[in-house]
């Protein structure tokens, strides 16, 4: 007779302490993924995999965020995969149904939240270890080389559509006035016509993941200085669009602001997955440049 695991006491918010996280390190429905890696522009590889061989938290299993999650068959890059591929691959992970999963990188958290809000939009509780890699290591928190085998999980996707947007779901939103909120660095945002991959969807604010999350110790700002900066780039936390949709680049960084977001009691209703790779394909959609409206 198998007995039933302790309740995993799951705080509120997207995020997770690093206190909280080594308190319930060992608790049997927490799965901790690995998602270390470096921005697309890399030489190195995107993936850190080396780095996850050589020391990790204890218990979490790496995962490889250019291809685990991934639609290997959508033209557009780094598109989320579909509910049987990514259950299949969560399986594998040892996550199965009623776990919590917690995510964590040491880049801005980018590659953490893209994750958890990928098991979100397919079901899942899930939360990013606020500070990530680099303050767990920075606090001498117990690491260790030996690699998670998990045993295979049994995870049943219960998808949640409004979570991720599609192109046309964009064009459509944005003709009822839905706002979005655009994660790309600031100069990527004001752009130059001149200049490739530049400038972003009119009507877009701009919210900068860099703003977000301290890249020297991976700790997101606080709820305070994410209102002063949602203000600044024409949100308002006490009276928010009635629809907001994130975007980024591909559809990654764009998570992060969801989240940061989410903190302040503003709510994203969604990310728009192919972001300004897929929008600027085609020369008919509209780009603006310079500072938002």
């Amino acid at each position: 007779m198998h007995s039933t695991p302790p309740v995993l006491d799951t705080p509120d918010g997207p995020l997770v302490t690093a206190d909280w996280l080594g308190h319930h390190l060992h608790h049997p429905r927490l799965r901790i993924l690995d998602a270390r890696g470096r921005h697309p522009s890399s030489a190195l590889p995107h993936a850190k995999r080396a780095e996850y061989l050589s020391g990790h938290i204890p218990g979490a299993v790496f995962v490889d965020w250019e291809q685990d999650f991934i639609d290997a068959s959508d033209p557009v890059p780094v598109q989320v995969a579909g509910p049987a591929e990514f259950a299949a691959r969560a399986a594998q992970l040892g996550v199965g149904d009623g776990d919590l999963v917690v995510t964590y990188d040491d880049y801005y958290g980018i590659f953490a939240a893209r994750v958890a809000w990928a098991f979100r939009l397919y079901g899942a509780e899930s939360r990013v270890l606020d500070g990530g890699w680099t303050t767990w290591r920075d606090e001498s928190r117990p690491v260790t080389d030996e690699i998670s085998e998990p045993s295979p999980g049994q995870f049943t996707p219960r998808p949640r559509p409004r979570l991720r947007r599609t192109l046309a779901e964009v064009e459509e939103a944005r003709g009822r006035g839905a706002a979005l909120v655009d994660a790309r660095p600031r100069h990527l945002f004001l752009g130059d016509r001149k200049t490739a991959n530049t400038g972003h969807i009119p009507g877009a604010r701009c919210l900068p993941y860099q703003e977000l999350v301290d890249g020297a110790t991976g700790l997101w700002a606080a709820p305070s200085a994410v209102a002063r900066l949602a203000r600044d780039a024409g949100i308002d936390p006490e009276n928010p669009p009635r629809e907001l949709i994130a975007t980024c680049g591909s559809g990654v960084s764009a998570t992060v602001a969801m989240l940061a977001l989410e903190r302040i009691g503003v709510h994203a209703d969604g990310v728009y997955d192919g972001s300004f790779n897929e929008w600027s394909t085609d020369e008919a959609r509209p780009v603006d440049y310079g500072p938002a409206d």
